[in-house]
């Protein structure tokens, strides 16, 4: 009920935000390992997000990568379908758990999120497990065309290891807490971004 809930929240929210010609920017949901059981996930997304008329493009799935280990082939038909529906579709926490480089060649997912377990520990001066996991990564997704986001950042300094890794997006308290919707509409007024129609 609560992934519903936050669900159909965000899509109000950007309809909200769409209606007052404000500019959208993916926002992620978490979906629950419970729900990938479901065959009809996939309909049942589209019809709490389409009950606002809200762009699939401007919603970003995220699975965790224990969903991997429940049942396979409903988990990639149901990524699947998400997919062809518009939504981009996530791994997040990836390395926290059991992670599989199998679910990565079967999984069509379009962002990884390396858990910040990895991040934490990122050094200039010291050329670590952690910095050579975290380069590995990057360059296996870079080959496999996978998006991926580097979470948990709080320093400049693990913001420069990723950038010399060529990571292109992160998220983390370095640049900002968590925040309300109305304070995260203030943010993006500020930014530069090309509007998601």
């Amino acid at each position: 009920k609560l992934d519903d809930y936050m669900l159909d929240e965000i899509a109000r929210i950007q309809a909200g935000w769409l209606a007052e010609g404000r500019k959208l920017v993916p926002i992620s949901v978490n979906v629950s390992r419970a729900h990938f059981t479901r065959e009809d996930l996939a309909e049942h997304i589209c019809a709490i997000v389409d009950k606002y008329q809200v762009p699939h493009s401007v919603i970003e799935l995220e699975l965790t990568e224990s969903a991997f280990f429940d049942d396979k082939k409903v988990l990639l038909n149901t990524v699947q379908q998400l997919r062809n529906a518009g939504f981009s579709v996530s791994m997040d926490d990836f390395g926290a758990g059991y992670s599989s480089l199998n679910s990565l060649k079967e999984l069509q997912i379009d962002v990884l999120k390396i858990d910040r377990s990895f991040i934490k520990d990122l050094s200039i001066t010291k050329q670590d497990d952690a910095n050579f996991i975290v380069h590995m990564i990057l360059q296996l997704s870079k080959h496999l065309k996978i998006d991926v986001i580097a979470e948990g950042v709080e320093t400049l300094e693990q913001l420069e290891v990723l950038q010399n890794y060529n990571c292109n997006t992160v998220q983390g308290y370095l640049f900002s807490k968590p925040v309300p919707a109305n304070q995260f509409a203030e943010l993006l007024k500020k930014q530069r971004i090309e509007p998601i129609r």
